[in-house]
């Protein structure tokens, strides 16, 4: 047994926003990147499948748990370089980063308030919001190819970017770090916590409080947003079980409290059909829906 303090049975309903699923037969907390090769090569021996989570926020376990060694990557740190430059650890909660940005002024990612999961999440699905997207401030990545285990520093380009979507989706890459290239802002530090507090606000005001992963499917145009489609479908309000999706909005499915992960699947499954049937538009999950192998299920 490699020397490592793994958990048995760990509970994922405690490791996600959504706070369902059953249990991971291994379970790793991992607060120092050098230690992955390691936890990589403990699968390998066993002959299991690795996963590697954030915040859990745009995953949806499966009720059985996961059948290998679930890896939460907690690394923090956060270095500022010169030119506005800033390297954070792949584990860093998009929150934190923001805020200590607003503090050194640097802009624009004062627009991503409000915007859940870790930097490594970030990249690997080219999250944002409020017209900003990772690929408009990622300068570099530093990745770990677990096949190999060698560690190399990539651009922006190399990911191929698309919406939502990264070259990281269908490789064997990890992301340890990432390089953002900022600007000084032409505001003060105050004046960028006030629009901050704004954007807070006017999220909050269009989207619902709850257990949720955020927006369930990506927007299949910005003319015709999922949560649109959903809503002219009649589903707002809509409930399987313990599981809603949001009377606020349609695209938050919602546990209201005791749902499991079928019932949450069935309601994406019901959006899907109903959006399909009524406007001939194919719903995409953004989260992804996982088996207890790991594998993505298809809705």
């Amino acid at each position: 047994m490699i020397d490592l303090k793994l958990k048995k049975n760990e509970d994922l309903k405690n490791h996600c926003t959504f706070q369902t699923g059953g249990k991971a037969d291994y379970f790793y907390e991992l607060e120092n990147a050098d230690k992955l090769p390691k936890l990589l090569t403990f699968a390998k021996q066993k002959k299991i499948p690795y996963l590697i989570i954030g915040k859990g926020s745009n995953i949806l376990f499966d009720d059985k748990g996961f059948r290998g060694l679930v890896i939460k990557n907690l690394t923090e740190k956060i270095t500022f370089k010169k030119d506005n430059k800033v390297i954070a650890d792949s584990g860093v909660l998009m929150a934190k980063l923001v805020q200590e940005c607003v503090k050194k002024g640097l802009s624009p990612l004062e627009k991503w308030i409000g915007l859940p999961g870790t930097v490594g999440g970030a990249v690997y699905g080219n999250a944002g919001c409020n017209g900003l997207e990772t690929k408009d401030i990622l300068e570099t990545a530093t990745l770990l190819n677990s096949k190999t285990g060698k560690i190399k520093e990539v651009t922006a380009k190399y990911l191929q970017f698309k919406y939502r979507t990264s070259k990281l989706k269908k490789s064997d890459e990890i992301v340890l770090n990432a390089t953002f290239k900022l600007s000084k802002s032409l505001l003060s530090s105050e004046e960028q916590k006030k629009i901050t507090g704004q954007l807070s606000k006017s999220r909050l005001q269009k989207q619902p409080l709850g257990l949720s992963s955020g927006s369930f499917f990506k927007n299949p145009s910005t003319k015709h947003p999922a949560g649109m489609l959903i809503d002219k479908a009649g589903l707002k309000g809509k409930t399987i079980g313990k599981a809603q999706i949001s009377e606020k909005h349609g695209n938050f499915l919602l546990n209201l409290g005791g749902a499991n992960s079928a019932d949450i699947t069935k309601l994406a499954k019901l959006a899907k059909r109903l959006v399909k049937a009524k406007f001939n538009t194919t719903l995409t999950p953004e989260v992804k829906i996982l088996t207890e192998k790991g594998t993505l299920k298809s809705i």
